[in-house]
């Protein structure tokens, strides 16, 4: 009986997770920043800021876009019309951080470059002063 038991307790702290495990509207991401230009299919040159995830993470939400059975690892971050984000992140290439993604989807574009695109999202720590 003791054998079961414990059997069932290991079972449920072993068991994936499962839903809390899935990246929500809100949720948190964390990992290395980079920068890099790129140059769309049309010729058109654009500026970068990928974040590649230290854990990644199904979506809850589907989309047609994501593989089935591999989660986003990069992350295109949108920064258009945002000095004060771009300029935090200039200072933090090639270091570690954690945003809140409020608004993302997996890449359905060539103008979203990796796995999915962030078009809305804050630091999830205030800047240091």
């Amino acid at each position: 009986m003791r054998a079961i038991a414990a059997f069932i307790v290991s079972s449920l702290i072993l068991a994936p997770a499962g839903a809390q495990d899935l990246l929500k509207p809100g949720g948190t991401i964390s990992g290395k920043v980079r920068f890099f230009r790129h140059q769309h299919l049309s010729g058109a040159w654009f500026d970068v800021y990928q974040m590649t995830s230290d854990n990644p993470r199904m979506f809850a939400e589907k989309d047609e876009f994501c593989d089935d059975k591999v989660p986003p690892k990069t992350f295109h971050l949108n920064v258009m019309g945002d000095k004060a984000n771009k300029a935090r992140l200039d200072r933090l290439l090639g270091k570690k951080i954690s945003i809140v993604a409020e608004r993302f989807f997996c890449s359905d574009t060539d103008w979203h470059v990796g796995d999915a695109f962030v078009g809305k999202w804050h630091f999830a720590e205030p800047p240091k002063h």
